[in-house]
């Protein structure tokens, strides 16, 4: 079969409810050569590239905020079951930061400032955790699983990231969005269960715009601006077209959260995680813990 880049970690959980045909399950993710992949690794286009990478460089400190934000509830869980789920949460969130770190880690050589955009990432979220009280830290949360699993469904349905991205990097956010879906409903259940109802979700759903976007495009403008490389016209058009074509379907899904009877599981991705699954991705099984 190949390459084989996902290790299963834990043995697969399922709840009631869960849709059919879906479990969550911690794999780990394997690289296979780092050093093959292209320092323009999303269509040979830097501002592309740059925009991604921006994104990586957020993910370790924005999961282990994610994770602190559900674990501050745990203990108010009588369910085992709703705790194991709770864990395995946070362990896949665990395994998403550890592969992005070594991702990160990569874009050195090409003179990336990786540390230095990785100490401002994580003074953010060790900010915002100083600032909101938890259950805004958990709304937060319950609002950014829903961004990434809009970005997950995209990164499934859209045919066109086969084409994009480096071999690996496509392995890489595939396994990442197919996981990104089976949790998706983690956070928001327990922020509906213990945290507030709607207008707490709409508060932090604004407070999570506010707080995040802007330093996400302040690293993407700074990784632009140390890249001696000026993106070409050809480049900055393309770049546009590729946002454009996922900007307007995005926002669209985006905005079904402010929704009142909103609930991640409405928006049906089962069909893209069981293609995953029978694909052999997530094969084959190494326990490790």
């Amino acid at each position: 079969m190949g390459f084989m880049p996902v290790i299963n970690t834990h043995s697969a959980l399922r709840t009631p409810d869960m849709p059919e045909g879906v479990s969550l399950q911690p794999r780990r993710f394997v690289f296979d050569d780092l050093d093959a992949v292209p320092q323009y690794w999303f269509a040979g286009n830097p501002l592309l590239t740059h925009f991604e990478n921006a994104f990586s460089i957020m993910i370790p400190p924005g999961e282990r905020f994610f994770v602190r934000s559900v674990r501050n509830y745990a203990d108010r869980l009588p369910e085992q079951e709703a705790r194991e789920l709770l864990e395995a949460f946070a362990t896949q969130e665990e395994l998403h930061s550890a592969a992005h770190e070594e991702m990160n880690a990569s874009f050195a050589r090409f003179g990336v400032a990786v540390e230095r955009e990785a100490a401002r990432a994580e003074a953010l979220f060790e900010r915002v955790t100083r600032i909101l009280p938890p259950w805004a830290q958990l709304g937060v949360t319950a609002f950014s699983e829903h961004l990434t699993a809009v970005g997950a469904h995209f990164m499934f349905s859209d045919p066109d990231f086969e084409e994009w991205l480096d071999p690996q990097m496509l392995d890489l956010w595939r396994w990442h969005a197919a996981e990104e879906l089976e949790h998706k409903a983690v956070a928001f259940d327990l922020f509906e269960r213990f945290a507030g109802g709607y207008v707490r979700r709409v508060v932090s759903a604004l407070l999570t715009a506010g707080l995040l976007l802007g330093p996400n495009i302040g690293i993407f403008r700074r990784l632009v601006r140390d890249d001696p490389h000026e993106p070409t016209r050809a480049e900055r058009r393309q770049a546009r077209k590729v946002h454009l074509k996922l900007a307007g379907p995005q926002l669209r899904m985006i905005g079904q959260y402010f929704r009142p009877g909103f609930h991640p599981w409405q928006l049906d991705d089962t069909a893209h995680l069981r293609e995953w699954y029978e694909s052999g991705a997530d094969e084959p099984t190494h326990p490790i813990g």
